[in-house]
């Protein structure tokens, strides 16, 4: 995403964009877990979590780009760890939250609902803005922003325990789907993008945890 000028002001487009799907992400978790006490230690390690995404991100240039960043430290205002920055603040900010999971033996159904709110809300402001900034293919993200705005709302109607569950599994085979139709996506393993096997490792994990769950509670009323 491009950067933009306010007056002698260079602001990053990209570092506007991941802040937006914070401030969403945090704004739908404090609807969710407004009158729940348990709620709040799950909204704190989403937004820690987050904010480690951010730092590793943006400080992955100086990582990334040595020579640069020690030419020119300020660049680290403009410039992040690109594609490779990404995966790395994704994998530290999933070893804390497996941290503070395990320390605080947090329930793996809580992180679930909170992760769908966060995802749906982070995604379409996500898609949303990339559609109205005009980023191809608009089709897409236009799409995308619509479909998960409903699965938002679909969340916030129901009231099934299942619901957050068979949503995120649906958001995440759906994701996939839609990828598909994207003809210039860079295919990574077989026909799949980077994207598309991150959302199907999702998609497995969720399936794995459900039967895991359903076995568990039935080995449960048998016994």
């Amino acid at each position: 995403m491009h950067n933009f000028m306010i007056g002698s002001f260079v602001l990053n487009g990209s570092l506007l964009l991941y802040l937006g799907i914070g401030a969403a992400g945090w704004l739908m978790l404090k609807y969710r877990f407004r009158s729940l006490p348990e709620g709040g230690p799950f909204l704190s390690c989403a937004m820690n979590a987050f904010w480690i995404w951010m730092l590793v991100w943006k400080g992955s240039f100086a990582v990334f780009h040595p020579v640069d960043f020690i030419r020119q430290p300020v660049s680290l205002l403009y410039f992040d760890g690109g594609e490779r920055g990404r995966w790395a603040a994704a994998l530290a900010a999933a070893a804390y939250i497996a941290y503070r999971s395990v320390k605080q033996k947090m329930s793996a159904a809580m992180w679930i609902e909170a992760g769908a709110w966060f995802s749906f809300a982070g995604w379409f402001v996500y898609h949303f803005l990339l559609w109205m900034f005009d980023q191809e293919p608009l089709w897409f993200h236009a799409v995308n922003a619509g479909l998960t705005a409903a699965l938002l709302i679909a969340l916030a109607v129901t009231h099934k325990d299942d619901a957050p569950f068979q949503y995120a599994l649906w958001f995440s085979i759906g994701n996939v789907l839609l990828l598909f139709m994207v003809s210039d996506r860079p295919a990574w393993l077989l026909t799949f993008s980077k994207q598309q096997i991150v959302f199907l490792l999702a998609a497995a994990s969720l399936t794995g945890w459900s039967w895991r769950n359903e076995k568990r509670r039935k080995g449960g009323a048998h016994g």
